[in-house]
């Protein structure tokens, strides 16, 4: 696989090539700062089962043609991974603001990110 040059950046979609997947796009959501190292944290998309995905909480449909995918896809949160900078191959695009804060909303449904917080100190 080819070491991407230049910038990665959050909200990004590479092709990534995954160990138990193959090869197939994938959003980068890790922050900024932390994307200049080896890893990245991405989650990956599948164009498979759209329209059964597309309702699930945990599922963030992407239009074909949005931030370069060749078809309709789904960003599947729940199976965000740390992927090495080596295992992407291909710049597609960047997400759209709208579609970039559905799948910040799908992290945080699924990791239940602001269940039990308390503004009370």
């Amino acid at each position: 696989m080819a070491n991407p040059a230049g910038e990665i950046r959050q909200a990004d979609v590479w092709r990534v090539s995954f160990y138990e997947g193959g090869e197939r796009p994938a959003i980068v959501v890790s922050r900024n700062d932390l994307n200049r190292g080896r890893l990245l944290l991405m989650v990956p998309c599948t164009s498979s089962r759209v329209q059964e995905r597309r309702s699930l909480p945990n599922h963030v449909y992407l239009p074909q043609g949005v931030a370069g995918l060749a078809a309709e896809s789904i960003a599947q949160t729940h199976l965000i991974q740390p992927v090495e900078r080596e295992a992407l191959s291909e710049r597609l695009g960047t997400l759209p603001a709208k579609e970039w804060t559905e799948v910040l909303l799908a992290i945080a449904w699924t990791t239940a990110l602001f269940e039990g917080i308390s503004t009370n100190a």
